[in-house]
């Protein structure tokens, strides 16, 4: 009798509820079953009084299973389910201007329901709400932000426990805490002793691994970062990916100021009437760390602006195509370089050739060039890999020759060299043979379905690394094709990792 009467009233009211929250809509006819409950509603332990505006949902995962409108104080709901299963039901409120998604209490699918009109089950909803990041670190090297609100909470200790025995060191710009593990003992100890978020930190690990962390978002604007002269190491406390141009919108950069990445960076200009950024970074990333030089003499402050819920943005930099590839997270640090070319004798125009620096045949970053419109220029905003000072040189390819610079720069950590006004000139003889014995090779399909060939001269060994920097294939060969097959990997990226008597080339294979 009970579930009748709830089925009954509760189908008469579902007639009059419109679901304006972008829920989605219940499929009743699509199962077998309901589990009809009647709720009233608590929103930090406050009882809420409905009105019209308000909306329930109770929702199976992420797939909207019964919606209701208020009737009397309490919400009747039918949620649907198949007989037989056993799924957890949780619940949204909406309150004609507010989501609330956390609450505190969740139910099973059954028949007999839950809640009575005199017995209602309260649903206490927290204004409060909690997300969690999830941050895919390489081994090696990696540059780290957190959106995860870090006031008033222990971050460091958070951070040293999801990392565990894989972390060897957390390193912000004036301190570090090192990870211990002798005698039986182990501990993180060093002169590191809080995480904030207007920082970025330098994490090593010794393997690739995801770490999450849990707690309320920050909100972008409540974390001001103060910004001097010089590098800053600034964090991004936003959960949602921001164009640099919209991130920055609230910010005044210098002529010539700069923003990088672990792997990209790109620079203000204020040219002739034209003021905006260009080069390779474009968006930023939740869960990413950044440094900012600023050519002001005088302090600022940067405060990020908001970015859309759930909007999309293009990567960074597309690495198909590309004929060289650095290897990440060998390295804490990088030097930046933006220069034009001149090939034989004439400044290329085309964005068909790639410009690298290598350290002997250790390849530390490659770029295609890129046309800026306002200066009328293809340039190349390329960043270098280091962490000492070491003699580099630099190799144009249209990805069937080379040719190799005469000139000599060495690299020194956050050097920056040129700049979109004044970029330096790298200049390179005639495209043909490889005079310094330069081993090149042709990867295809790419992206592929799992199929890869590789051609080659005197390959000696092949390596597929995946995003955290496991080695998920390894063989030992000695010819100039192979054909490797990672059909019953997972789709994405992966480095190629190919071994000759040349050298060490690293390509970025796409598996879709």
């Amino acid at each position: 009798m009970k579930k009748t009467l709830l089925t009954i009233i509760a189908a008469l009211l579902l007639g009059g509820v419109v679901n304006a929250q972008g829920w989605g809509e219940t499929d009743s006819h699509a199962k077998s079953s309901n589990t009809p409950i009647v709720a009233s509603v608590t929103i930090d332990g406050e009882a809420v009084t409905p009105t019209a505006d308000y909306r329930l949902g109770a929702f199976v995962g992420e797939e909207l299973r019964g919606l209701a409108a208020p009737h009397d104080n309490n919400f009747w709901i039918q949620v649907f389910y198949n007989q037989g299963t056993n799924e957890t039901i949780s619940f949204k409120l909406y309150d004609g201007t507010n989501e609330y998604t956390t609450c505190s209490v969740t139910k099973a699918t059954q028949e007999e329901g839950w809640g009575t009109p005199t017995n209602p089950v309260v649903l206490d909803f927290a204004t409060t709400q909690t997300m969690t990041q999830t941050t895919a670190l390489i081994t090696g090297w990696n540059w780290w932000s957190t959106p995860i609100e870090m006031s008033g909470v222990d971050g460091l200790t958070m951070l040293e426990n999801v990392l565990g025995n894989t972390g060897i060191r957390i390193q912000s710009k004036t301190a570090s805490t090192d990870y211990y593990d002798f005698d039986e003992y182990s501990f993180w100890d060093g002169q590191l002793n809080s995480i904030t978020n207007e920082q970025m930190y330098k994490i090593r690990t010794s393997v690739g691994s995801e770490i999450s962390l849990t707690g309320i978002p920050a909100i972008p604007s409540n974390h001001t970062i103060n910004i001097s002269y010089g590098w800053n190491w600034i964090g991004f406390p936003s959960a949602s990916s921001i164009s640099l141009e919209d991130a920055l919108a609230g910010f005044s950069p210098e002529n010539e100021d700069q923003i990088k990445s672990s792997s990209q960076f790109a620079q203000f200009y204020d040219f002739e009437g034209f003021t905006f950024w260009d080069g390779g970074l474009t968006t930023l990333t939740p869960g990413q760390g950044y440094m900012y030089k600023s050519n002001s003499t005088t302090p600022k402050q940067l405060t990020f602006q908001a970015g859309a819920k759930g909007e999309v943005l293009a990567e960074n930099v597309s690495l198909s195509g590309k004929t060289f590839l650095a290897e990440d997270g060998l390295y804490a640090n990088n030097m930046t370089i933006t220069a034009i070319i001149e090939l034989d004798g004439e400044v290329l125009r085309s964005d068909d050739y790639e410009l690298a620096a290598f350290v002997g045949k250790e390849c530390r970053g490659s770029v295609k060039l890129k046309y800026v419109r306002p200066l009328d220029q293809y340039i190349a905003f390329l960043l270098i890999h280091g962490d000492q000072e070491e003699s580099l040189r630099f190799v144009l390819t249209d990805s069937n020759e080379c040719s190799w610079s005469s000139d000599n720069i060495i690299y020194a950590n956050d050097a920056t060299i040129g700049t979109p006004t004044k970029p330096v000139v790298l200049h390179f003889g005639p495209m043909g043979v490889d005079e310094n014995g330069f081993a090149m090779i042709n990867v295809y399909p790419n992206p592929s379905n799992g199929i890869f060939n590789i051609d080659g001269e005197d390959i000696q060994k092949i390596e597929i690394v995946n995003a955290l920097g496991q080695i998920v294939y390894s063989k030992e060969i000695n010819d100039n094709h192979l054909q490797i097959d990672l059909s019953r990997h997972s789709i994405g990226a992966y480095l190629l990792r190919v071994v000759t008597s040349k050298g060490i080339i690293t390509h970025k294979i796409v598996k879709k």
